[in-house]
């Protein structure tokens, strides 16, 4: 089988982790990478560059070309409508669901992010933060926020496990969710097929984690209620406790507001229709 991925190092280390669960499972799998409109276009924002699944709608072109049999993408990239025919068969892996910021010591208080979520979420905690754009790979920001170009960056914490970058000589901050709520299905790998292939579906379902599962389904179900793109501070976190995880509490950013419920997970469609219905008024 082919699996599509962008070509960054953090995606290509995705990608591998996909692919040892699936030939765990008896597949033979070739990592193909592709070069998506976000990563062609690396100086201007985001939430400039417009549009959504900036990251994805190349793979999925090679997906419904048929050129690869399914695709890797950070749960957080995934925009909230799939190109038609193709559905995520599966969520093998998920990393640390929060934000970190490295900072310099004795650094001030500009911070390199690009997030409107990020922003406006930091902006919470200091107040008299200032922020500037970057893009770039991990490596990539690290290496400015050490020149000096920045006095802090702020990351995912599942990125820089999985790729652990050099970060010596910089401190870093872990924020709690509650303290910085993460973007919708942060930290989860998203394994994208087409709809009517059945023998990769079943494949893509025996190497899903069913605790991650339940984690992207519902906040995936409230971010596509919620139909916002990149330029809009979106975040969301659901959190299973309680004996047997039958106890949901979701937090989540929309537009400034911030809202938390909790309630019974099998009725996380009610929580979230409650949720959308309150936050967009």
């Amino acid at each position: 089988m082919i699996l599509a991925t962008r070509g960054s190092a953090l995606a290509m280390a995705q990608a591998e982790l996909v692919r040892q669960k699936l030939e765990a499972a008896g597949a033979s799998v070739t990592i193909l990478p592709v070069t998506t409109k976000g990563d062609r276009d690396r100086n201007r924002p985001l939430t400039e560059i417009g549009g959504d699944g900036l990251f994805i709608r190349e793979l999925e072109k090679v997906l419904l070309s048929g050129a690869a049999d399914l695709a890797v993408h950070s749960g957080k990239d995934l925009p909230f409508r799939l190109a038609e025919g193709l559905v995520i068969g599966g969520v093998p892996e998920t990393g640390d669901p929060r934000d970190c910021l490295l900072r310099r010591p004795d650094a001030g208080r500009i911070i390199g992010t690009g997030s409107p979520r990020r922003q406006a979420e930091y902006r919470r905690l200091d107040p008299e933060a200032e922020f500037a754009g970057i893009r770039g790979n991990i490596n990539t920001r690290i290496e400015r926020l050490k020149e000096g170009k920045y006095d802090g960056i702020i990351l995912a914490k599942a990125g820089l496990d999985r790729l652990k970058p050099d970060i010596s000589g910089l401190t870093a901050t872990v924020f709690s969710a509650e303290e910085m709520i993460p973007a919708p299905c942060q930290g989860i790998l998203a394994v994208e097929c087409r709809a009517d292939d059945r023998r990769i579906r079943e494949l893509l379902q025996a190497v899903t984690d069913p605790q991650v599962e339940r984690r992207f389904t519902a906040e995936r179900y409230l971010f596509q209620r919620l139909q916002a793109d990149c330029a809009v501070p979106v975040g969301v976190h659901a959190e299973f406790s309680g004996t047997d995880r039958e106890e949901l509490r979701i937090r989540v950013l929309f537009r400034g507001a911030r809202m938390e419920k909790c309630g019974p997970a099998s009725g996380y469609r009610a929580l979230c229709d409650e949720i959308c219905e309150e936050i967009c008024r």
